[in-house]
């Protein structure tokens, strides 16, 4: 951005962001030169902001005091407005005599847009999987990009269809280990068919000190048939047929992991399902198999060889 006229005129360049958060500090970097390579050091410039207050500030001395072009940058430090919205600021610098000539006057408007604070969602805790027609809970959290308090304000969970499903505020105190996400936790009632859903949560501010910015997140859940019979899965590995700890079974959306006897136990609705079972370290068969009453299965994992680190070497 720059003004200004021919020979022995004032030509003024700024440098500065096109836009800034409402409340937040910003800078100018203004830069005024003659055509013609004056020295303007310490001519004085007027710097006005939109609410008409006006502040003079002296260009700095040049290192080239013979001439020799622009004048070192001035940094002019400002502060955004409390509301969003198109602002302009501008600076001037009036008629004056420099190196023994007349330099007519300049100005530049500088416009920045004023925006509100963004702010991001987290959801977290949220169970799975759960049963048709009961209630769970989860937890939400919001935080400002700029770490103002969000206390107080309101959240939502919505269906696609933009029905409120639960809403409460965020608490005083952020979640712990962060700066400033505000937390709450909302109960929900799950839906009576099963599935799986995906719901928004929405956090819309509008009684802060500044201006925040909405937003919303996605998150999924999966609902489930009420269980009506126990799976007993005990896994034991190949070579040594002792129990296998800490393995995570999994039967559709059903998860659990063996103790140290070996054993897991699940809860599931009739159906046939994929059997599941990880552990690193080891190689387990996927099994199929059909609920229909209480049942116990053996799920015998081999060991996977150990890397050669050498065996690239060895070829």
């Amino acid at each position: 951005m720059s003004a200004g006229a021919p020979a022995h005129a004032t030509v003024i360049t700024v440098d500065g962001p096109a836009e800034a958060a409402v409340g937040a500090e910003f800078a100018l970097t203004v830069v005024a030169s003659c055509p013609a390579g004056c020295d303007l050091s310490g001519v004085p410039l007027e710097v006005t902001g939109p609410d008409n207050a006006g502040a003079t500030v002296k260009l700095p001395s040049s290192p080239f005091p013979q001439g020799g072009g622009e004048t070192p940058a001035r940094r002019i430090a400002l502060k955004a407005p409390l509301q969003p919205g198109e602002y302009v600021w501008r600076v001037s610098c009036a008629a004056h005599e420099s190196a023994g000539w007349h330099h007519g006057a300049g100005q530049l408007r500088v416009p920045v847009r004023i925006r509100p604070h963004e702010t991001s969602l987290a959801v977290w805790a949220i169970p799975s999987p759960v049963v048709t027609g009961r209630p769970f809970a989860i937890k939400v959290g919001a935080k400002s990009a700029a770490g103002c308090n969000l206390a107080g304000a309101q959240i939502e969970v919505c269906n696609p269809a933009g029905m409120v499903l639960a809403s409460g505020v965020l608490g005083d105190t952020p979640w712990p280990g962060t700066s400033a996400l505000y937390w709450t936790e909302l109960s929900l009632i799950a839906p009576a068919e099963a599935g799986m859903f995906s719901w928004s949560v929405k956090f819309a501010p509008t009684d802060l000190a500044l201006a925040h910015e909405g937003s919303s997140s996605r998150f999924s859940i999966v609902i489930v048939d009420p269980p009506e019979h126990r799976l007993t899965v005990k896994v034991v590995e190949q070579l040594t047929a002792l129990p296998v700890a800490d393995a995570q079974v999994r039967l559709g959306a059903y998860r659990a992991a063996t103790g140290s006897s070996g054993f897991a136990e699940l809860m599931a609705p009739k159906g046939a399902y994929d059997l599941h079972v990880w552990k690193s370290g080891y190689e387990a068969p996927k099994t199929t198999i059909t609920i229909d009453a209480d049942v116990a299965v053996e799920v015998v994992v081999a060991p996977l060889p150990e890397e050669d680190p050498d065996a690239e070497w060895l070829m």
